[in-house]
């Protein structure tokens, strides 16, 4: 049985040297296997968590790459640009340790030990919808929850990819759900206040 992304994390983390910046291309390269998965949730966690603000953009970017990438069936890697920006030594741990502690939750959801859905954990249609969410975190909507909910849809489904866990897939595609209908929710607000607003502005000119 594989080890959890927690623990490969944890490992990753005392191998590395805390004097030296990191990158995500090296945490690709270390991290094996589940590099590309790994890297997935890293670059989600800081909407998971407010670790890391101001960069939905090009994280959002970077998943869609690596999700494009593993349903082309290539292997990950970014582009320089993204893929070897050094972080901070301090910013890359708060980054690892915040993501540590949202694996640690969130595989107390696993049934990685009974393993009863395995068919729904490893599916390109889970790499699609990472595939979405990453579009949706990189749109630049200013509303709350407008990445943080396709955050975690995007940790659970990449968690469930890495440790072949149908059970994270399911609440991965309940994430997926209560985020559509959180865009769907914030777009007819806008509707609404938008027509009021003409309305308003109609009956003044009058």
């Amino acid at each position: 049985m594989r080890a959890p992304l927690s623990t490969t994390l944890r490992d990753l983390v005392a191998k590395g040297d805390s004097e030296s910046p990191c990158s995500l291309n090296g945490l690709l390269d270390s991290a094996g296997e589940a590099g590309a998965d790994l890297v997935i949730i890293v670059l989600a966690l800081p909407f998971c968590l407010p670790i890391l603000p101001g960069v939905s953009a090009p994280f959002g970017l970077a998943i869609i790459l690596l999700a494009l990438r593993q349903m082309l069936g290539k292997s990950g890697r970014l582009p320089g640009f993204i893929g070897d920006r050094e972080f901070e030594p301090a910013t890359f741990e708060k980054i690892i340790n915040g993501g540590i502690r949202i694996l640690d939750r969130v595989e107390r959801f696993s049934d990685s030990q009974r393993n009863r859905l395995p068919r729904l954990a490893k599916t390109r249609f889970n790499l699609f919808l990472v595939f979405l969410m990453g579009l949706l975190m990189a749109l630049p909507i200013p509303f709350p929850g407008t990445n943080t909910f396709p955050a975690w849809a995007i940790v659970f489904l990449a968690t469930a990819q890495a440790e072949g866990d149908g059970v994270l897939a399911l609440w991965g595609y309940v994430a997926v759900l209560f985020s559509f209908g959180w865009f769907l929710f914030f777009g007819k607000l806008i509707w609404v206040l938008t027509a009021w607003a003409f309305s308003e502005i109609g009956a003044l000119i009058q």
